[in-house]
């Protein structure tokens, strides 16, 4: 729900969550499910047209670090399952042009990634879909996508020792630095003004922005630093707004309602 003006009712946005197959472990022994094409554009595009043709306002694209499994806390054996998934972002960068009017809400982890990368990504999507981009964030808790990146270790969580101190602790401190990146995020796409001019490389002339800023916890508790090389989050984008978002004063995480 969005807010709207008083005396009238705020609008209700309707949306579906995309993942493979479908959300059911099963799904894809439906008969129409199509598992063999999960792994192709012409599936994606195709959910997004359908999505449109029933009048959604914005679909999401479920994404991870690690292969899905049936244990919420580590890999699992089964062979009876639809593995694998591409990426959420280059999915709805994709589909994007495909479609019209409805937005494109894809996953991004947080955990292991630069916010920068994903800020340029997201802002990009903005582009290719004519202002329709939003961002739905995810942690990632679990050891397996720690050991992709090789930058820290993540100690395993029980399901029967979640209520544990330390295991609050640590689940905490996964949230807190999930803020900290989105605030990152706003900032960097913010980093560029609403009335900034952008002239075309024939011209040899861009007006670009000139402030730049340093990045902090809204909580006050830290400065975000890459998990990379340590250092703190000071710069700005090198993606200007879209024309479309700058008329709109919005950025991509605030999705707008469909015309």
């Amino acid at each position: 729900m969005t807010s709207a003006p008083a005396g009238r009712p705020a609008p209700l946005h309707l949306a579906v969550a995309l993942d493979g197959a479908g959300w059911h472990p099963a799904a894809w022994r439906e008969a129409g499910a199509q598992p063999e094409r999960l792994f192709t554009a012409g599936y994606w595009t195709g959910l997004a047209r359908q999505a449109e043709r029933g009048l959604l306002d914005f679909l999401t694209i479920e994404d991870g670090l690690d292969l899905q499994s049936d244990d919420p806390g580590a890999p699992d054996a089964r062979r009876d399952r639809v593995r694998g998934r591409l990426d959420a972002v280059l999915i709805a960068a994709r589909a994007a042009p495909a479609t019209r009017h409805i937005g494109f809400v894809p996953t991004a982890i947080t955990t292991h990634t630069e916010p920068f990368h994903l800020s340029k990504a997201i802002a990009t999507l903005d582009y290719v879909s004519g202002g329709r981009a939003g961002i739905r964030v995810q942690v990632a808790a679990r050891p397996g996508p720690a050991a992709h990146f090789g930058r820290r270790e993540i100690p395993p969580l029980r399901a029967d020792r979640l209520a544990d101190p330390e295991a609050r602790r640590l689940i905490a401190d996964h949230f807190d630095e999930a803020a900290d990146y989105v605030e990152v995020l706003r900032r960097l796409w913010d980093s560029w003004e609403d009335d900034a001019e952008i002239t075309w490389p024939r011209t040899n002339a861009t007006t670009a922005p000139t402030s730049t800023w340093t990045s902090s916890s809204r909580r006050g508790r830290r400065t975000r630093r890459s998990a990379t090389t340590g250092a703190t989050t000071r710069s700005r984008t090198s993606t200007p707004r879209s024309v479309r978002r700058s008329s709109r004063g919005s950025r991509p995480d605030e999705l707008q309602p469909r015309a």
